[in-house]
């Protein structure tokens, strides 16, 4: 499975899954930071010192829709020439928590940038925190890179919507706003909406969850 990029739509749900279960399983997403978030942008990237170039990567979207359930997934593209400041070449895994609607509107949109209208913040950790006395912020971001969880700054990252596997999987003309306001079927993919429930603490497909690859994510590799 590629990581940094894929014209796959399922390939890319499928490494969403298995980068959210990674947060998961360490207990840094509070399932209630879940359970109330208007939508995720879940993605890995590769992230190199200045006169290296910049960064790059891909992920995908879903958005909390009015019944309580979640959209299908749209993908999306990372490139960004300012996040932190590295020596070398380095990869990360993110998990964005958008809180706010107005937050997931500007994902919604062919291209936007993390922090740009909205204020984004390190989420609170803990399976169980409570995050009700919480200073929410329109986005809460979870990082971690070479296992080690936090620290990495990722304002002005864009996300650019992936038209062309979008079109793939959804027909043409199918833009982001439709696929995360739910007037598209989910694809074909069964990992990330098991994933999705367990993040909630709901029940799940355990023989699904159990095909999930154990390999590291790139945020968990090391040098």
């Amino acid at each position: 499975m590629g990581f940094f990029g894929t014209a796959n739509l399922s390939e890319e749900c499928d490494k969403a899954a298995q980068i959210l279960k990674s947060f998961i399983d360490k207990a840094k997403i509070p399932a209630e930071v879940i359970a109330n978030a208007k939508g995720l942008a879940i993605f890995s990237g590769i992230r190199a010192a200045m006169w290296v170039g910049g960064t790059g990567g891909s992920g995908v979207i879903v958005a909390r829709l009015a019944d309580g359930s979640w959209s299908p997934p749209s993908a999306f593209s990372v490139r960004s020439g300012g996040i932190g400041v590295v020596l070398g070449v380095d990869v990360y895994d993110c998990v964005c928590v958008l809180n706010t609607q107005e937050a997931l509107d500007a994902y919604m949109k062919s291209e936007t940038s993390l922090g740009a209208g909205a204020t984004i913040a390190a989420g609170p950790v803990g399976g169980t925190a409570d995050i009700s006395s919480k200073d929410i912020k329109p986005v809460w971001t979870y990082t971690k890179s070479r296992g080690l969880y936090g620290g990495l700054t990722v304002d002005g990252t864009v996300l650019s919507e992936k038209t062309d596997v979008n079109t793939k999987a959804y027909g043409k003309g199918v833009t982001a706003a439709r696929i995360l306001a739910g007037e598209v079927e989910w694809p074909s993919t069964k990992q990330l909406p098991e994933v999705l429930k367990i993040a909630e603490k709901k029940s799940a497909d355990a023989s699904v969850l159990g095909a999930i690859s154990t390999e590291p994510t790139p945020g968990d590799m090391m040098e």
